[in-house]
């Protein structure tokens, strides 16, 4: 079954542009841009269990394309995605 144990990304890996596929979404859209205009974090390193990159969303979609039970997969892979590229979170 596909699972993979990798949290590090490849020297490659184009994080500006699997956030940019997100842009249009009504739930992340606006935190997404957000990102993209500076608050954009790269990864810290994680580690590389030599199967493939950590699972990410490559595409856009919405749960009327998918479906309720492949939704909340693909927001639970996006937001988990999102929040690797995003700037620490500060409790006060």
């Amino acid at each position: 079954y596909p699972r993979t144990e990798s949290t590090a990304y490849p020297a490659s890996f184009d994080f500006k542009g699997t956030l940019a596929a997100q842009l249009n979404n009504p739930y992340w859209g606006d935190d997404v841009r957000r990102l993209l205009d500076g608050e954009f974090h790269k990864p810290r390193s994680g580690s590389d269990a030599g199967d493939h990159p950590p699972i990410t969303p490559m595409l856009g979609a919405t749960q009327d394309t998918l479906g309720a039970d492949a939704w909340r997969l693909y927001q639970y892979i996006t937001q988990h995605f999102i929040g690797t590229v995003s700037p620490d979170c500060i409790y006060l």
